[in-house]
């Protein structure tokens, strides 16, 4: 099969599987409302722990991970794909998630869905960012761990991915699947540092 037509399925298949919201289903089943009207509108992993329940959140980030992991998983196994078309699954993942089709392209900031492509990449870098962020958060920050918490573990772990004997595919999927999610985080990501650097100024 053309090499090209395979990238343009992997990425397709991808973005079905991330249109899959599963805060909005998980919190239409629980309080009968819709998560991007609660909370701070984002039909994710943290406003679902806030909104709807601390287990339906954890359950949430699990799955939204799931959403990625699972694909490339599968189509690693059986079909033993190259480390470009997986990645290509990933971020058609991450775009389902901030543009999903199911869901009238309405969708949200993708963190947890990447945190999936980062598992299945640089599955240790995210473990010990999973252990040494929320204790700088918690100790240092004290404010929005829903946001704080899950941006500096994929930063700390794109980082420290470049200094290990990662493939140079790797690194560059890590990275711009990265910058994808962050693409999904650009009007929110100014108002945390804007919030966070007043907290400083008045200290």
């Amino acid at each position: 099969m053309n090499t090209y037509l395979i990238y343009l399925i992997c990425l397709f298949s991808g973005y079905l599987t991330g249109s899959i919201l599963f805060a909005y289903i998980i919190t239409k089943l629980v309080k009968g409302e819709d998560i991007r009207d609660l909370g701070n509108n984002n039909p994710g992993a943290a406003n679902t722990f806030k909104s709807t329940g601390k287990f339906w959140g954890i359950l949430t980030g699990l799955l939204d991970s799931s959403k990625a992991l699972i694909p490339m998983l599968l189509a690693n196994y059986f079909f033993d794909l190259s480390t470009i078309s997986l990645g290509l699954i990933g971020a058609g993942a991450i775009i389902g998630h901030g543009y999903p089709l199911f869901f009238n392209f309405k969708g949200g900031r993708a963190a947890g869905t990447l945190m999936g492509i980062y598992l299945f990449f640089i599955p240790y870098e995210l473990l010990a960012s999973f252990i040494i962020i929320p204790l700088i958060v918690f100790s240092l920050i004290k404010k929005d761990w829903g946001f704080w918490s899950p941006f500096g573990i994929i930063t700390l772990s794109a980082v420290t991915c470049l200094f290990f004997n990662h493939p140079a595919d790797v690194k560059i999927i890590v990275w711009a699947t990265g910058i994808i999610g962050l693409y999904f985080n650009r009007d929110f990501l100014p108002i945390k540092v804007k919030a966070l650097l007043q907290k400083n100024d008045n200290k």
